[in-house]
Formats: structure tokens, sequence, C-alpha cells
């Protein structure tokens, strides 16, 4: 399996001290891919703030061991980034109004997934999830949102998008995490279902869209 991963998955393990996670598992899992835009973002544009530093130096050390490849950009990349990002920003309209709602890093990840031989996305950002599994689950959050606008999802915008995405896996850092424990492959770093509850509040805390009752079920589906 080929997992792209997106900014906010690589944030979340480092922020949480979880990145060793991933040597643990890549090579029981598959190839773990990030694109140059990914790692402006989470490494490159943050090096010098140091409220940050710390997590791009331990997100830093991850690619100086070979544990995720960065996909160098072409024009191929570039062209379906543009794209997607378009389209993307104009499947939702806010009172007639285009209504942005996924930035560059998650359009490239996306648009990678269109061009390689991925079917899996890692991303914990709502929005981006549920525009790919539940456009009308995300129009109805939108519209709690903004309970005095008019909001509109463009169909035929959005069969254009999945048109270009297909159907990938979305999974979430609880996800990756969940499935690693359940298939022991976390020897050594998280050794029983109370370190696996605590690591799990802590990615939610960190930034993953996982409800409290998503992450009772895992546990209860545990033996």
């Amino acid at each position: 399996m080929k997992i792209v991963f997106d900014t906010g998955v690589l944030i979340s393990f480092s922020q949480t001290c979880l990145l060793p996670v991933f040597s643990h598992i890549r090579d029981d899992i598959g190839e773990f891919v990030i694109t140059t835009g990914v790692k402006f973002e989470c490494i490159d544009r943050v090096r010098n703030n140091m409220r940050f530093k710390l997590s791009s130096l331990r997100i830093n050390d991850q690619l100086n061991e070979f544990i995720f490849t960065v996909y160098k950009s072409d024009k191929e990349l570039d062209n379906k980034t543009k794209e997607i990002l378009n389209l993307t920003n104009s499947i939702f309209l806010i009172n007639g109004t285009p209504l942005h709602i996924v930035d560059f890093g998650e359009a490239e990840s996306m648009a990678l997934l269109s061009i390689s031989k991925s079917n899996c996305l890692a991303v914990d950002e709502r929005t981006t999830r549920l525009l790919i599994e539940d456009p009308n689950a995300l129009l109805d959050i939108l519209k709690r949102k903004h309970p005095n606008k008019r909001i509109e999802l463009i169909k035929e915008r959005h069969d254009k998008f999945k048109e270009m995405v297909g159907n990938p896996t979305v999974i979430r850092s609880v996800d990756l995490l969940a499935f690693a424990y359940e298939k022991n492959l976390l020897k050594g770093i998280i050794t029983n279902k109370e370190y696996l509850k605590s690591a799990l509040y802590s990615l939610k805390f960190n930034g993953c869209a996982v409800s409290f009752e998503e992450i009772e079920d895992y546990l209860n589906a545990l033996k």
C-alpha cells in the first residue's frame, strides 16, 4: 500500500512525540509519501520559528531516515494541483460566492493521488475528508457554521473532483495508530490499551478530527 500524507497527520504525530511509530509500521504497511508542498508546510516554512522548530526537526529526521519519500514536483503534478485548488474552492457557494475550503498542501496531496498508484490519503482535517467521502455532510456542517447565509453545493463540480481523485481510502492519524496497535506493530512503543487510549486522545487534542465516541468505539472493539 502507498499512503500519501497531508501536513496535519505529520504534525499531529510530531506534537504528540509519536513519530517513531512510522519506522515501526512502514515495512508492514507500505510506502509513505509526501509532496514538496507538504514538506514546505511542516518543515521549511517553520524551521526558523521557535514555536514550531522542534516539530520541524522531528519531521525532518523522518525524511533523513528515509521513512518518508518526497515526491518531487513536476509539471503534471503542478497542473493537477492548480486544477484541484480551483475546483474544490468552487464546489460550495456562500451567498453565490465561491467558498475557500482547501489549501495548497491538501490540494497537492490529492493531486498526487490522481496521478500515482496510491489509493490511500492520510489527512486529519475534517473538511478534506468529508469532501471526498460525504459532501452532503460537509454541506450540513457549513450551513450550521453560517446559519444566516445561503450555502450551495454544486454537484457537477464535485462530480468532476471525484473523477480526478477517485475513491481513495481516507485515514486519520487515530485510524493509523489504532490499526497498527491491533496488528501488533507497536511493540515497545504502545504496550497496552491504556497507553493507546492516551495516545488517541492526545492526537485528538493536537488536531485530529475524531469524536470522543469514535475513540471509545476503537477501544471497545479491541480484544
